[in-house]
């Protein structure tokens, strides 16, 4: 068959990566979106866009009913699910079969199989392919795994048999740790693939994390392109991933692409896959990890590197096109490397953050693929990734180089970014000599990361631009103001941490006096199109600067500072707010949805205990008493969606309930 009119099932950057291919192709393209995408990017850049329901995901993107009627109304003939939500739902597949459409995907039956990681790691096995020591028993119960678990030794990781994405998934330590990750990740797999089913496997230290790249063709054809690391992980998902995966031997490396490719026959797979190892590089051994039956987010980095559209291919297979090239046709060349922007605070155990997209300037010199632009909602009913920043070189060195000077290039305003962070792990010295594993990020975080602190200069530095951002009139030096005056009065006042700081202007110098009294003087300062361009000590600089209500943040050649300088209205609002933090209040640190509430009104409860249990963006988080004493009153119940800051639970201290 040929595709002549193209469904996608899904939303944001991989709705629009597949509608430029589609587009390219001469493909009719057809998006769905929920209330909160409304007027998104995605929705803009198809042909045609059908409205499918509220912003719940449950009641839109995961609903198949609502997604197949679309495709009727607009006479689609095929639907791409994209990743995520039911790209790897057996029964979507079929239900897409039943209704004459064709699935841009392997068929159900082999979804459905290699959906359930305990079956596939039965087919791995069967085929040759190495596997972890684990127990995969059907439907085991706890006591069985007690058992398993002292015989496989510890470490080891709790996974559910659905899982994927770092959900239903927990390390365990030492043998007083299983019941509590037990019970931990049979809930989290329920409520995130409705399936409590779970097994165990050995947790490999310092391994490596990466996969093969397959594309099958209806013929029987199957061929490999080559591999990719994953490796830098926080909290088990992805954040940066590179091709060709680096510090291989050619004979691990041949080993592992015969043993996906031998894999994905076996089983008779169609279209893109990939097959995921556990690697110990040192032992030259390598482990079946998972089969993912569908497109990868980090696809791009394998484009970059063979020059094949893994779309397009995936779309030419699905209409029945048999694949024109050998495995010896296809070639990798150079090396590319992919970040993930995500909304994101690392600083605060990697939490969610919300908001309007305020600025969103592109990483320079590099590929951005993303489903935003100025404007946008970020919101809590959707993954949190922003964009993926991709860099390539005729070598890994190049490639880490310019990703690193993309990173530093690139603006979000608006929301709290990762990007800081995949900056600093760009920079590490352990992913630079291709020394890191899946490890690597707790190893050089053991705190959790933090933000570089801004010294006195860059406080200095963050005051001009607030005044420069705040007066745009002012913008440019070169004005003559008059001795010393920026606004009507005199100096301008801006405040850092409730306390004044004066900025002063006469021709074109600048003095910004901070307030310890330390004085910094500047030249020839303009601010334009986000860069702040000015001369200190004689060397001239031009930093990337965003400025919002939360501040400045700017762009360095040794990382991102960020400063909470206010304007001096919005400073002396702030001076009078109230603050959030009583000591006695649970509150929301994020909109989401209340899973739990774990104890009634009237419990007498021990400072960190769990109180309610909040989702967002994929997430759950447990949030706990603030202090010994009794739970006095719950303003939440199961299933109700709250705001940012929204009060959750109140306490009585222990002291006042003698």
């Amino acid at each position: 068959m040929t595709i002549r009119r193209l469904l996608i099932a899904n939303r944001g950057e991989i709705a629009c990566r597949i509608i430029r291919t589609a587009r390219r192709m001469g493909i009719g393209t057809v998006a769905v979106y929920s209330d909160a995408d409304r007027d998104t990017p995605h929705v803009r850049a198809a042909d045609a866009a059908y409205h499918i329901g509220p912003p719940e995901a449950a009641q839109s993107y995961l609903d198949a009913a609502r997604l197949i009627a679309a495709a009727r109304r607009a006479g689609a003939d095929a639907v791409h699910p994209g990743y995520g939500f039911l790209s790897e739902n057996a029964n979507f597949a079929a239900t897409c079969a039943e209704a004459g459409l064709a699935f841009v995907g392997p068929p159900a039956e082999v979804i459905r199989a290699m959906g359930s990681k305990i079956e596939a790691r039965r087919l791995a096995a069967v085929s040759g392919v190495p596997v972890v020591a684990g127990h995969d028993a059907a439907d085991p119960s706890d006591a069985e795994l007690g058992v398993a678990a002292d015989r496989i030794g510890f470490p080891l990781l709790v996974k559910a048999s659905a899982g994927g994405g770092g959900r239903g998934m927990r390390i365990v330590r030492e043998r007083a740790q299983l019941p509590a990750a037990l019970a931990a990740a049979r809930a989290e797999a329920q409520a995130g693939f409705g399936d409590a089913t779970l097994f165990l496997e050995r947790f490999l230290t310092q391994a490596r994390h990466v996969e093969v790249q397959v594309l099958a063709d209806t013929q029987g054809t199957v061929l490999h392109l080559f591999d990719r690391d994953c490796s830098l992980q926080r909290n088990h998902q992805k954040v940066i991933e590179e091709a060709p995966a680096p510090g291989l031997s050619d004979a691990l490396r041949r080993s592992m692409h015969e043993a996906a490719v031998k894999l994905a026959r076996s089983i008779g797979y169609v279209n893109a896959g990939t097959v995921e190892f556990l690697v110990d590089p040192a032992k030259d051994s390598f482990h079946f990890l998972e089969m993912n039956t569908r497109l990868q987010v980090e696809h791009p980095v394998t484009e970059m590197v063979t020059g094949l559209d893994l779309v397009e291919w995936q779309l030419r297979i699905a209409g029945g096109e048999a694949l024109p090239f050998s495995q010896s046709d296809i070639v990798c060349a150079g090396a590319a490397v992919e970040a993930r922007i995500a909304a994101e605070d690392p600083a605060a155990g990697y939490r969610p953050e919300t908001g309007r997209i305020a600025r969103f300037d592109p990483a320079p010199g590099c590929r951005t693929d993303t489903g935003i632009e100025e404007g946008s909602i970020v919101s809590h009913h959707y993954d949190s990734m922003l964009a993926k920043v991709i860099a390539q070189g005729p070598d890994r060195g190049t490639a880490l180089a310019r990703l690193e000077h993309g990173l530093a290039g690139m603006q979000v305003g608006g929301v709290v970014t990762n990007i800081g962070f995949l900056s600093d792990l760009c920079r590490a010295e352990a992913f630079a000599r291709s020394d890191h594993h899946t490890g690597t990020i707790a190893e050089l975080f053991p705190e959790g990361w933090s933000a570089p602190e801004a010294g006195p200069w860059h406080k200095a530095v963050a005051a001009m631009a607030r005044i420069l951002s705040d007066h745009p009139a002012r913008s440019t030096p070169f004005e003559t103001l008059g001795a010393w005056r920026l606004l009507p009065g005199g100096g301008a006042v801006c405040y850092i941490e409730r306390s004044a700081v004066e900025v002063k202007q006469s021709g074109s110098r600048w003095a910004v006096t901070l307030p310890e009294g330390e004085t910094f003087g500047f030249d020839h300062v303009a601010l334009d199109s986000g860069r702040l361009i000015f001369e200190a000590d004689g060397m001239r600089h031009n930093i990337g600067v965003l400025v919002d209500e939360a501040g400045v943040t700017m762009m360095t050649p040794v990382g991102r500072f960020s400063v909470a300088v206010l304007p001096g209205e919005g400073a002396l609002l702030d001076r009078l707010a109230p603050g959030d933090e009583t000591g006695t209040e649970i509150r929301a640190p994020m909109p989401g949805l209340v899973v739990e509430v774990l104890h009634p009104e009237g419990s007498r409860l021990k400072r960190g205990e769990p109180v309610v249990v909040l989702e967002a963006m994929k997430l759950m988080q447990t949030l706990n008493a603030p202090c010994d004493g009794v739970l006095d009153s719950l303003s939440c119940i199961p299933g109700e969606t709250v705001e940012k800051h929204a009060l959750l639970a109140a306490m009585t201290p222990e002291e006042e309930n003698p």
